[in-house]
């Protein structure tokens, strides 16, 4: 059965591209969203069957930051694993992605292989 991802950023150019890079990998994508309150409120209404095993989040968003979405989608789901992607790959946003426990960490602008060099460390 292939991981269930789900992708979080307010650029809909970059959703579209994750999407179609993991799903060309073969990972079943259940759910995008623009901003980071619009991905909690998604992710809380899947059910069991689509709940995501890794979550890409944007660093900045509007409504919601992504160390906030981090951290609201980790009580929604405790055990996801979490990429961090991010044009901003500063020792400060690297700091603050740990500290959020994220898994991974994407730089942007990102080449597929990179993307799915991330995912693939995950599962």
């Amino acid at each position: 059965m292939p991981k269930k991802i789900f992708i979080v950023d307010d650029a809909d150019f970059i959703v579209d591209m994750l999407r179609l890079i993991v799903q060309d990998a073969g990972y079943e994508v259940v759910g995008t969203a623009l901003d980071g309150m619009r991905a909690v409120d998604l992710i809380g209404k899947l059910n069991d069957a689509s709940v995501p095993d890794i979550v890409t989040v944007d660093f900045h968003m509007p409504k919601m930051d992504g160390m906030e979405t981090i951290r609201k989608i980790r009580s929604l789901i405790p055990g996801v694993k979490i990429v961090l992607v991010s044009s901003h790959a500063t020792l400060p946003v690297v700091m603050q992605a740990k500290d959020a426990g994220v898994d991974a960490f994407i730089a942007k602008p990102f080449e597929p292989q990179t993307v799915l060099d991330a995912i693939g460390r995950l599962t």
